[in-house]
């Protein structure tokens, strides 16, 4: 099965003001980048907060000729087709591209997603911290933190990393195996 790992990063703490996406996906035990794009928030919440461009180092003069949402949502989609959907705070990114698809009138596509924190957690018990950055450093993984495209493929390479490890290479067996649970958006 197909596994597309995403991140959003977000222009203020509305989660529909998507300012970067990445997408990375696992198929056939190939990993590919799949998609990354800035984005214009909509006029509606596209307001550049302080804390959010020192986070991710976007600024509102990068994305002036950048695709609204509604231009990069049929990327997503086709990235998301037929794919098990994955992110590290899973919570976070599924309620961006939630927020951003009603917000642009767009259908909130179905999908089945998995938290790559969660099964961190599962995995790794004994670690202090599980975030994206802190499994990266654990397992060798370079990651330029806060980079949607960078921050997607290592969220794809913890589960690579875990696959290698447990030596179980169907995703929905792995996530069985770890008590990890698949959800819906």
């Amino acid at each position: 099965m197909k596994i597309a790992a995403v991140d959003f990063e977000t222009a203020n703490s509305s989660p529909a003001s998507i300012c970067s996406v990445g997408v990375s996906t696992l198929e056939d035990g190939t990993m590919e980048e799949a998609y990354y794009s800035l984005i214009r928030p909509e006029a509606n919440v596209d307001r550049f907060d302080y804390r959010n461009i020192r986070i991710h180092g976007i600024h509102p003069e990068d994305v002036i000729k950048a695709p609204e949402f509604s231009q990069v949502y049929h990327h997503l989609t086709e990235c998301f087709s037929g794919s098990i959907v994955c992110a590290h705070n899973a919570c976070f990114d599924m309620g961006c591209l939630k927020a951003a698809c009603i917000n642009t009138g767009r259908k909130v596509p179905c999908i089945e997603y998995f938290d790559t924190l969660e099964l961190s957690k599962r995995v790794f018990p004994n670690m202090h911290h599980h975030r994206l950055n802190d499994m990266c450093d654990c397992l060798g993984i370079e990651l330029n933190h806060h980079n949607a495209m960078s921050d997607a493929d290592g969220c794809l390479q913890i589960v690579i990393e875990i696959m290698n490890r447990s030596g179980i290479y169907d995703i929905k067996e792995l996530l069985y195996a770890c008590h990890v649970g698949i959800h819906e958006l």
